[in-house]
């Protein structure tokens, strides 16, 4: 197995926890390594050493991707790197199982490996009722993709076991592509009581988002103990309805689901499949023309949900980010009820949870609305992060109760 050594103006990044380096931050750049090898990088200065995966071919900024510590120094430069890979592979993957055990609710569906957050960077595992979803991203997991499929069918017997990678994020990394294995039945989610239907054809990603699943609870266990009259609900961006459906079950009598993507037939089903038949109705819109259309008609909700698709995946595009989130909250407060609630979501990595929260906070100040902040939650326990700074640390979630200010 290869040494590389880790530049000493790198090294206090790496003990505090950073673990995606680049060239730079090594003391001279790697020469003849394969795309995903497993090495050993050594941090003279800190005496601590790390294993990690490197790919000089990647597209990305960061080519090397840290693995763990090498806590009880088991691993040198004459140890063999396959048999280490497969070893941990082998045993990250059982522990990151059993990890999903820990709490109740997620035996039925969750993230079964969250990339870094499980030691495994790159390697995405999602859990549905009846199939498991694999996504491979980096080279360094791809080289092992047959016996990461093996070790997870062996686990979950029951289960069929599938990779769905993404072609876009295999294309940066310069990994082959793959024929597609296709979905040959619907995807069946049973998440926090509630229960969805994804039709095959129209499957996002990796499945469904379980990443807001604690908040979704959160919102509906808020609800049932408000005393608010909530009469009307808006899911914006509500892929298979997940949001709308955990206000239908909270109580609210209408809700009223929006999404770009060709959703309604999977929304109205997982409407009825919960038994709230004519309770929800589905607009295909682009969000924000939804939104300009629904003021010009004056509508209004007692409760909205703004949960959208990541707006920037980069640092430099965080300004436009925020400029978005605030243009999104400023357009949907104005459909608000006097008394109401707003719920708003994120998964951009780069905006932190005081920078979303002052977004709301300028849309109320243009709407001439007052906002009281009730709840704010994080990612479910199945996306593990050390904390807000953690590269895997990536959902928000912020409830208000808004209420108009004197004109």
């Amino acid at each position: 197995m290869k040494s590389l050594i880790l530049h000493n103006k790198s090294s206090t990044k790496v003990v505090r926890g950073e673990r995606e380096l680049t060239f730079s931050d090594l003391t001279e750049e790697p020469r003849g390594t394969i795309p995903g090898e497993w090495i050993l990088l050594l941090d003279l200065n800190s005496k601590r050493n790390y294993l990690a995966y490197i790919n000089s071919f990647s597209e990305n900024y960061f080519k090397i991707k840290i693995i763990c510590e090498d806590f009880e120094k088991q691993f040198n430069a004459n140890s063999n790197e396959e048999t280490v890979a497969i070893l941990l592979i082998e045993n990250f993957l059982k522990e990151a199982f059993l990890k999903r055990k820990v709490f109740k609710g997620y035996e039925t569906g969750s993230r079964l490996v969250y990339g870094s957050a499980d030691f495994l960077p790159g390697l995405i595992v999602d859990m549905h009722e009846k199939i498991i979803l694999i996504q491979i991203n980096t080279a360094g997991i791809d080289r092992f993709r047959n016996l990461i499929h093996g070790i997870i069918q062996d686990s979950y017997k029951s289960h069929k076991v599938l990779f769905l990678d993404n072609v876009e994020y295999r294309k940066s990394e310069m990994l082959p592509t793959y024929e597609s294995e296709k979905l040959n039945e619907d995807l069946t989610i049973l998440e926090n009581s509630i229960r969805y239907k994804i039709d095959k054809s129209v499957v996002q990603k990796i499945g469904y988002y379980y990443d807001h699943r604690e908040n979704r609870n959160k919102l509906r266990a808020l609800l049932k103990r408000s005393s608010l009259t909530l009469q009307s609900g808006l899911d914006l961006f509500c892929y298979v309805g997940s949001w709308g459906l955990h206000l239908l079950d909270s109580g609210v009598p209408k809700v009223d689901f929006v999404d770009q993507a060709n959703m309604e037939k999977v929304v109205e089903e997982n409407v009825k499949l919960n038994g709230y038949n004519n309770k929800g109705s589905f607009f295909r819109s682009d969000v924000f023309k939804f939104l300009d259309q629904a003021i010009l008609q004056n509508k209004k909700y007692d409760v909205i949900i703004s949960d959208p698709p990541a707006f920037t995946k980069s640092e430099k595009n965080k300004i436009q980010a925020l400029q978005g989130y605030e243009k999104l909250h400023t357009k949907a407060m104005k459909l608000l009820n006097d008394k109401s609630l707003f719920v708003a979501a994120s998964c951009t990595h780069p905006v932190g949870i005081e920078e979303l929260d002052r977004t709301v906070q300028e849309a109320a100040f243009k709407n001439n609305l007052k906002v009281q902040l009730l709840d704010l939650g994080t990612q479910g326990f199945d996306h593990p992060s050390s904390g807000f700074k953690d590269n895997g640390f990536y959902i928000k979630y912020l409830v208000y109760y808004v209420t108009r200010g004197k004109k």
